[in-house]
């Protein structure tokens, strides 16, 4: 299992919910726990530092549509 897939997994078992109650908020999640939501994301970062400490860990906005991150390489010759 890759990193984040466990916390991935629970994010879609609890996206219903999760957009009836808090759409637009960031939720903090580690491993099977939605630990809490919060109104930034930076607020749901520094959440999950102070109650996990430096474990990995899910800050995702809560959102219907997801849209993709697009990044591009500085180094790619284009």
């Amino acid at each position: 299992m890759a990193m984040l897939d466990q916390e991935l997994e629970t994010y879609e078992r609890h996206r219903e919910r999760l957009l009836q109650d808090s759409e637009g908020k960031y939720v903090l999640i580690y491993r099977d726990d939605v630990i809490t939501v919060l109104e930034s994301k930076n607020d749901a970062i520094t959440e999950g530092y102070r109650r996990l400490g430096n474990v990995p860990f899910l800050v995702k906005e809560i959102v219907q549509v997801e849209i993709p991150a697009r990044f591009v390489s500085p180094t790619l010759a284009l």
